[in-house]
């Protein structure tokens, strides 16, 4: 796929994230994109993350329009909306893969590419994301639709358009749960004692180099494991949301916060509320600080899980990304920890916090 447009993403003044699609032979924002986000996702209140969710969809559908000459805003303007079998054709679309996975893959010589008519393979994205992204698109050409049609829409031409998203939308591949494929989302007490003799800091088979990373990964993991937080409320944890003397964790929410350097802010999706902590795990959290102590630039902010390798982005707020990246390395080093990720260790406290309640008197 050829690409017109990149998606920015950056922060206002106030702290705001906001992203668009950049058309890079105007230099200027796609508009019809960008209008919709903005009244549709934005103006919901729904975060960075569902905005760029919505603007790649839209993306893979510009790409297709300008690959097959497909103008769009002229036929809805008229009247005239796609057809089922072009429907069909914005499915392929939707399915195709366009990150750097992709244009490598294309640059990879095929054993059967001298052969006459060959093709070669085109990669796929995920049954999830082209569910996401067909989603995302029949609402889009909806909203356009009306939108380009103005009074001009007759009764009969919004029932037309009803049609179309209808017709994407049943398109869309079926998606299989996690929550109901046990294989996946099984957590054994065994795996449990797995991960812990893993990232116990000074194990042997700790994976991390150094000993601040060790301890701050082997807490992170463990805030996960003991409370149940999510990615996002892990990484808006500031040093001084947990305090020691009286053994608690303060959740608290700060959305588009000016001390937050990074652009994808994590997200507190819940209300604020306050948990325990052992005195194990305040502990931790004060062996960890006197390592953050050492780290350079980490004063700079209040967050507490920080960068600590050597680099532009030493001491920063430790990213999305960076987390992932922990759970990456651990399934690369023990192949039987390979369905590991931060939602199972949250399934994983659900299913403790229910067996307590199970135990106590009257329960279940």
């Amino acid at each position: 796929m050829q690409r017109q447009y990149k998606l920015e993403t950056y922060r206002w003044p106030d702290g705001e994230r906001f992203c668009h699609l950049l058309d890079m032979e105007t230099g200027l924002p796609h508009q019809h994109s960008l209008l919709y986000v903005t009244a549709q996702v934005r103006n919901r209140g729904l975060s960075l993350a569902a905005m760029q969710s919505a603007f790649n969809a839209i993306h893979a559908l510009l790409i297709h329009f300008r690959k097959e000459q497909i103008a769009v805003e002229q036929r809805f303007a008229q009247n005239l909306y796609l057809t089922p079998v072009e429907c069909d054709y914005v499915r392929r679309a939707a399915q195709t893969h366009m990150g750097p996975e992709s244009k490598a893959q294309s640059n990879v010589v095929q054993l059967a590419a001298g052969k006459r008519g060959y093709k070669p393979p085109v990669k796929t994205v995920a049954s999830a994301t082209a569910y996401i992204r067909l989603t995302e698109i029949a609402n889009y050409l909806r909203w356009l639709a009306i939108d380009l049609g103005g009074t001009t829409i007759s009764q009969e031409h919004f029932f037309e358009i009803e049609r179309m998203q209808a017709n994407i939308l049943r398109l869309r591949p079926s998606v299989r749960s996690l929550a109901l494929d046990p294989e996946r989302s099984a957590w054994s007490a065994e795996d449990d004692s797995l991960l812990h003799e893993i990232i116990t800091p000074g194990s042997p088979r700790n994976p991390f180099k150094t000993l601040g990373t060790q301890i701050r990964n082997y807490l992170a993991i463990q805030i996960m494991r003991v409370t149940g937080k999510r990615k996002g409320e892990l990484l808006n944890i500031q040093a001084r949301d947990i305090d020691a003397r009286r053994q608690q964790l303060n959740i608290v929410r700060r959305p588009d916060s000016k001390l937050d350097p990074r652009l994808d802010q994590p997200r507190v999706k819940t209300r604020e509320h306050t948990i325990a902590i052992t005195p194990e795990g305040i502990q931790l959290y004060q062996d960890y600080l006197a390592c953050r102590r050492k780290v350079p630039g980490a004063s700079k902010h209040p967050y507490l899980l920080v960068n600590h390798k050597s680099g532009p982005t030493q001491g920063q707020p430790m990213s999305k990304g960076a987390l992932e990246e922990i759970f990456r390395t651990i399934k690369q080093v023990e192949p039987r920890l390979a369905h590991l990720h931060p939602h199972l260790l949250r399934h994983h406290f659900n299913e403790k916090l229910s067996e307590q309640f199970d135990r106590r008197p009257g329960g279940g």
